[in-house]
Parts: C-alpha cells; structure tokens; sequence
C-alpha cells in the first residue's frame, strides 16, 4: 500500500532456491509482479543465468517500500549493495538486487510512476496507461500513471536492438542526407522525426514529400532527404518498437550556411559625408546549431552591437564617420572546423561634382544617392523584405519597388513548401494552415501580400493532393471565400494595376515572391510608417 503524498520504490530482488517445492509455489506470475515481461532483472549481477543444479529455480520477488521522506529513497538509492552470504537465506543466496520503479502519490490520488535507470515499462502496459507528461510523438514509455489500486513494476531493458548511422553529420547545402537504421529484431510501428534548433519544441513528422523518400526491408530502413539546406539540419529520431518496447535512436545533423542565407541591410549604399557624416550595416543569420560568431572589418572607428530575435541573430555596425574613399565592409562569419563565410556590403563616398538624386520623403525618407545606384530602405514592422529604388544617370528619381510582405503570410507559404517537401502531419497542419489563411486576408494589401497567399494555397494543394487527406467541406470552401475577397478588396485591385501596368525591374516584387525555392527572410530595419507602401503602389 503506498501511503498518501509518500514516495513508494519497487525493489526487485532474485534468488536461486534449491530442490524444494515451496520454491516453485513463491515464484510469482505476471498478475503478482505487475508486468508481462519475462525479462530478466540483473543481467549483470548473474540473475537469468542457468541456475547450479537441475533441482533449482529462480525466483524474482518484487517488494513496494513506502517512504515519509524523500530524501530516504535517494540514501538507499546511493547505498544499494548485496548483504554478505548468510545463512538465514537457506537455501537459497540473494543473486539480484536493483531499484527498478519510482511512484509518487499525486494531490489528485492518481500515481505517477517512473522507470530509473535501465528501466522501462513494455508496450503493452503503456498502450493501457497515460504518459505522466503528454508527449508529441511515440517515446519511450517510462513515466506512467495508475489509479489505486494499481500498481506495477518496470523491466529491465535488454540489450539496443539496433543501429542507426548516417553518411556524414556535416552535410554540405544541396548534398542528400542518408540515415540507416540497422535492427537485429523485428521491428514495428517505425517513425522519423526531426527536431530543429528553433520554433515548436514538437519534433516534426518526416514523410514521403518532394524532398524526404522513406524506403524499408527486413532488418533495415533508410531516411533520405535530398537537396538538404540549414532548415533540414538538427536532431534526426528514429521510433520503433521491437521485443516489447519502445526505442528512440538519433543522430544530429549539422548543415553550414550560404551567402544566400545571409541579409544585409543594405547590400550596397552611397554616402554623401557632408549630409550623413555616419551610417549603418547590418548582417542577419539564421539560429543554428552551428553557432557562428559574426564581425564585420573594418571596423576601426565603428562599433558593433549584437541582437537576437526569436529566428536570427543580427550584428549591426554604426560607422561614426565617413570613410575618406570608397569601401567595401565584410561580414565575416566562422564556426569551428568551417570555412568562413563572407559576405561583402560596398560603400560608394558621394564626391564633389558626382550626379545624386537628391533627397526625398515624399514616402520613405530617400537619402541622397549617387547617380546609377540603388537606394534601399527597411519594410515596416511586420512586413519582411526591402524597398528598392533606382537612381538614374540623370539623377532623377525612379519609381519605387517594394518586395515587403506580411511576415504571417510569408511564415505560411515557407511552412506550407516544408509541408510539402516531407516535413509535418498533413492532416493536422492543412486544416489548420487554411484557417490561418482566412484570418490573414485582412493584411493583404500588397501584390506581394497577394502572391504569397496564393503560393500557399498552390502548395498546400500539392499537399493535399499528394498524399490524399480528406478536408472538410468548410475548409474547401473557406478557400474560394479567401481568394474571391482578396481579389474583391480595392486596395489589392489598385495596387496590381499600377504593378503590372508599369515597367518591372529584374528584382521586382514579382520575381522574388515568386521564387519557389528562396524568399527573402529577413528584414531588420523597422520603417515607423505603417503606410507608406500603400502611398508608393
């Protein structure tokens, strides 16, 4: 009987009885222990060995020790040892002592109980019972829940069934990432997951997808993920289960960065020193495993600052004054046994005599540019993207080209493209995704708004397509509510017209919201004009 709000331990003890019939009547069936296995307890200290005589038996008793004080278990825990042979255990010797169960008696009368060390509760006890913490994914089963009068006792884990390997942990972009698992018994129920280094703790589902290929035959399963990128690498886990458990094999996956991951603000700039004396870089990563420092050179009369934000890190540069000529600042970025990465961000000094276009806040505050370069401006909060504007060899202004879109709306296309490249639960996550969707069309308000909402329907159709889910009749009709009112809100219609009704530069908005394979990321100035794009379109 476990006392309320105590601690309680099952202690397994096994001992050899010779010859006596009363041995056989003490040796306790699955009902008596608590479990179903008839694994063996010690297999270090002897138990489950073949017993010294034909007439001996092994017996395994299981025995619940209720404490007031916590702090009893650990002492006993650290304390653990065999007594010394004595007779008093005729006929038989104690070959078999270990703690195999921790229970603790909850406020509510429910008792959780967790396996130690070795330890696990076998599967068919775990299909019957509640994890003590909810759990995303099929783990290991050690920590369960019972109602009293119930009780149970883990097993002993035997030897890992299995290997899993993978070709390299450092995997180059755009290289094919193998896993194999190797097992020596049959194995069932078999998942792979992937846990990466930002967003939901929830390991994400791997499936067959554009990217991801599953293959299996006896005694072997194989994960392949083609064309890999940094939001492929982190903690790869294999779940199966084999001789009545549940195992978790993994293997962590690192891939470096490329300079397309990389986003300066700006990625070139003209400075006229005598109306902007100083100015700004910035340098932005993603989070990865691979931990890179950043610095930027030269950086001598300028000082740098460090700032993280829930996906990236940025490191800013504020130059204090004007370097005497023109300069190209680099962002270098290094982790340990890699290659350094370098980013170049060129810096053109306005001379005396240079055509500029002269400023300009008619909607964003245009410095003076010199004549055949690009200006650049941050989007404003919660849009990502860069507003470009070309100054001509006149030195007149040319029109603005926005690619800023709504961070919501970008974070659904790039979810729904990983969706359909093999990572997530389609089932849950289109549903879902299309009811984000119907909430997003009141930020549309841009081209670009516009093409990243039908990129995510066009994907997340693909999705649905390929591997054959059933929607609801409401979800299929909410999408045509979504483009049909996207479509019917005038300041979308004025802005298409004048988009596609004027002349389109090479990086225009539509060129980069339409790339399938590459979305700008990143945008760490923050404009405090909400408005000004709709002013320019």
């Amino acid at each position: 009987m476990v006392c309320p709000a105590a601690p309680a331990l099952l202690l397994a003890m096994t001992l050899p009885l010779v010859g006596s019939p009363v041995a056989r009547a003490f040796q306790p069936g699955p009902s008596q222990a608590g479990g179903e296995s008839g694994q063996p307890l010690d297999q270090g200290s002897g138990t489950g060995a073949a017993p010294s005589s034909a007439e001996s038996v092994l017996v395994s008793v299981y025995v619940q020790l209720d404490f007031s004080n916590k702090t009893w278990l650990r002492a006993l825990s650290r304390n653990l040892t065999l007594p010394p042979a004595s007779a008093s255990f005729a006929p038989g010797t104690l070959t078999g002592f270990g703690l195999t169960t921790e229970c603790d008696v909850k406020p509510d009368g429910s008792i959780h109980c967790a396996c130690l060390s070795g330890y696990q509760w076998n599967a068919s006890v775990c299909s019957r019972h509640h994890p003590c913490q909810a759990t995303y994914y099929p783990r290991p089963c050690d920590c369960l829940v019972f109602s009293p009068p119930e009780s149970g006792y883990c097993q002993l884990l035997p030897p890992v069934p299995g290997t899993l390997s993978l070709n390299t942990w450092l995997q180059m972009p755009g290289n094919t990432l193998n896993l194999t698992l190797l097992t020596s018994q049959e194995t069932t129920n078999l998942h792979w997951f992937l846990r990466r280094s930002t967003g939901s703790p929830r390991p994400i589902l791997l499936q067959p997808g554009t990217h991801v290929s599953l293959t299996s035959r006896q005694g072997q399963a194989v994960l392949s993920i083609s064309n890999i990128s940094h939001k492929w690498e982190g903690k790869y886990i294999c779940c199966f289960e084999a001789q009545g458990f549940t195992w978790e094999l993994y293997q962590v996956v690192r891939v470096p960065l490329q300079a397309a991951d990389v986003a300066q603000l700006p990625d070139q700039l003209s400075v006229s020193c005598a109306t902007s004396p100083g100015f700004q870089l910035s340098c932005c990563i993603p989070h990865t495993y691979l931990g890179y420092t950043a610095s930027w050179s030269p950086g001598e009369g300028s000082e740098a600052s460090l700032f993280n934000t829930p996906s990236d890190q940025c490191l800013v540069l504020s130059i204090q004054h004007c370097p005497a000529a023109d300069t190209i600042y680099t962002c270098d970025l290094q982790s340990p046994g890699l290659t350094p990465l370098r980013v170049p961000v060129s810096v053109t000094i306005i001379q005396d005599g240079d055509t500029t276009c002269p400023e300009d806040s008619s909607a964003v505050a245009w410095n003076v540019t010199k004549a055949g370069h690009v200006a650049q401006a941050p989007c404003p909060v919660n849009r990502t993207g860069m507003v470009k504007r070309p100054c001509g060899p006149d030195g007149v202004w040319g029109p603005p080209h926005s690619s800023c879109t709504d961070t919501g709306l970008l974070a659904l296309l790039q979810r729904a493209q990983l969706l359909w490249a093999g990572q997530g639960w389609p089932a849950e996550e289109v549903p879902q995704s299309l009811a984000q969707l119907l909430e997003q069309t009141a930020v549309v308000s841009s081209p670009s708004d516009l093409l990243a909402l039908v990129g995510t329907m066009t994907f997340l159709a693909k999705v649905v397509s390929d591997t054959r889910i059933q929607l609801h009749r409401s979800a299929l009709k909410g999408i045509f509510i979504l483009l049909f009112g996207c479509l019917m809100d005038k300041k979308v219609q004025e802005a298409l017209l004048k988009r596609f009704c004027r002349a389109q530069l090479p990086s225009s908005t539509i060129s980069l919201a339409t790339n399938e394979t590459h979305i700008l990321e990143h945008s760490k100035g923050k404009s405090e004009n909400p408005s000004y794009e709709e002013r320019m379109t």
